[in-house]
């Protein structure tokens, strides 16, 4: 009979262990989602001017990381130096890769830039375009709310290889904490005879919730579709729109 009651005990321990495990997991991945959903302090929204990133000078923080669907990861080196790839295009046989670094932050800002991107795609001509960029952004903030950039630099084409400048102007508008609004318009020139491309201009609208960032918008200018394999057929686009889901952590 002891033996039976004995028994008994250590199944209902058993039980109360696994059961208090259980709950202990489940309490432990509840803290994680809480931690992750959560808005963290001064990460709730864009901040002052001086906090939004793309299309100007400034720089993330030492450490933070920008993941987003379509758009380039990024992460902040050091708090004056900014890395970022785009994994898609990775995945795409298409290495890519940007480099800000701050230089100065006073009434104004100024980066310097590099970039990479060339494409190992089957190609019909047997060649592999790609270009790489060295620019200097300059940003004006005005007020806490509106900062205009400047923009400008050398492009170097590979295979085949051209010589060629590149300039852009960008204005953000900070509607409220939450609401960003930016103006994107920028060309490039190249020797040899070849002129001025097709500018491009981009009006995006931005809105943050917690660490979650949604944009929406529209692309103007000149934009390839391949049609089938080896390029047989290309569309060349004049709208774009533009979508992305991305996160600040």
């Amino acid at each position: 009979m002891k033996k039976a009651e004995t028994g008994l005990a250590r199944q209902r321990a058993g039980r109360f262990r696994r059961g208090h495990a259980g709950s202990k997991i489940l309490a432990q991945a509840l803290l994680c989602a809480a931690i992750l959903l959560v808005p963290a302090r001064g990460r709730a929204d864009f901040g002052t001017i001086r906090r939004v990133v793309n299309g100007t000078a400034y720089t993330l923080e030492q450490s933070e990381l920008a993941v987003g669907v379509l758009s380039p990861v990024q992460y902040g080196l050091l708090d004056e130096l900014t890395i970022a790839t785009h994994p898609v295009l990775d995945l795409l046989l298409t290495p890519n890769v940007a480099i800000k670094g701050k230089v100065y932050d006073g009434p104004v800002a100024l980066s310097l830039n590099a970039t990479y991107i060339e494409t190992f795609l089957t190609s019909a001509r047997k060649t592999f375009p790609g270009t790489i960029s060295l620019y200097s952004m300059l940003t004006v903030p005005i007020g806490r709310a509106v900062s205009l950039t400047a923009q400008g630099g050398y492009n170097l084409d590979v295979s085949p290889v051209a010589h060629g400048v590149m300039f852009g102007l960008n204005a953000s508008f900070l509607l409220g904490p939450s609401d960003l609004v930016q103006i994107a318009v920028q060309d490039q020139w190249y020797s040899a005879g070849q002129g001025f491309r097709i500018p491009t201009a981009v009006v995006s609208y931005s809105h943050a919730w917690y660490r979650l960032r949604v944009s929406v918008g529209v692309a103007a200018g000149r934009f390839p579709l391949q049609i089938g394999d080896g390029g047989l057929r290309v569309l060349n686009l004049p709208v774009y729109p533009v979508i992305d889901v991305w996160w600040l952590l």
